[in-house]
This record gives C-alpha cells, sequence and structure tokens, in this order.
C-alpha cells in the first residue's frame, strides 16, 4: 500500500464528513462541491483498489489476502451508495447518510492497513 494515498484517502474522508454534518447542521441538500469532493474520494479508493490487488495479486505478504480484497472492494461501494441515496432522497437524514458513508470510508482504510500489515 502508498502511505500518502492512505492519509490522503482518511483525511478527506473525515473532511467530507465534516462538510456533509455542516450541510444537515444549515438543512441543505448536497450540492456539487460536496457531491465533488466525493467524486474525489471516490477517484483515491479506486487508485487504491487497482494498487491494493496489484499487490495482492504480486505475492505481497497480506495476513488475510481475501479480507484486505474485501474491504478494497467495500471501500469502493460505500461512497457512491451514500451519494446517491443523498441526492435522491433530498432530505436532512438523507444528507446525514453521506456522514455515515465518509465515516464508514476512513474506517475502512484503517482496517486495510491493519490487515495489510
Amino acid at each position: 500500500m502508498i502511505e500518502p494515498l492512505q492519509t490522503i484517502l482518511i483525511v478527506v474522508s473525515l473532511l467530507l464528513a465534516v462538510a456533509a454534518g455542516v450541510y444537515v447542521a444549515l438543512d441543505r441538500s448536497p450540492d456539487n462541491l460536496l457531491v465533488g469532493l466525493a467524486g474525489l474520494l471516490e477517484l483515491g479508493f479506486l487508485a487504491q483498489a487497482v494498487i491494493g490487488i496489484v499487490q495482492v495479486a504480486g505475492d505481497d505478504d497480506v495476513a488475510s489476502p481475501v479480507t484486505y480484497v474485501g474491504y478494497l472492494l467495500a471501500a469502493l461501494v460505500v461512497l457512491p451508495v451514500g451519494v446517491l441515496w443523498s441526492l435522491s432522497e433530498r432530505s436532512r437524514g438523507a444528507t446525514a447518510v453521506l456522514i455515515v458513508a465518509a465515516l464508514t470510508s476512513a474506517f475502512l482504510v484503517v482496517r486495510m492497513v491493519q490487515v495489510h500489515g
């Protein structure tokens, strides 16, 4: 795994959670800025998934390759589902789903680091 990429993904995930929290407090629906930040974050997760799967396929020493790849794939799915949910419902609660998705994304990166060793 690439250490700076992990750090960036965690920090941007937490920034997205804070930004979504501000949107919830202001009772605003997600706009292009919030969705753009989520899209940028998703590109980072895509890069991480490609790099991680290549490393596992290249016989990198991962304690549990199946669990590791599962976390990589879960990180790819969580954020788009949260964004789609928040855009489809347009309520305060649906915007709060972005907070959960962003925090889950950060948690998944932390778990990937732990599993990768």
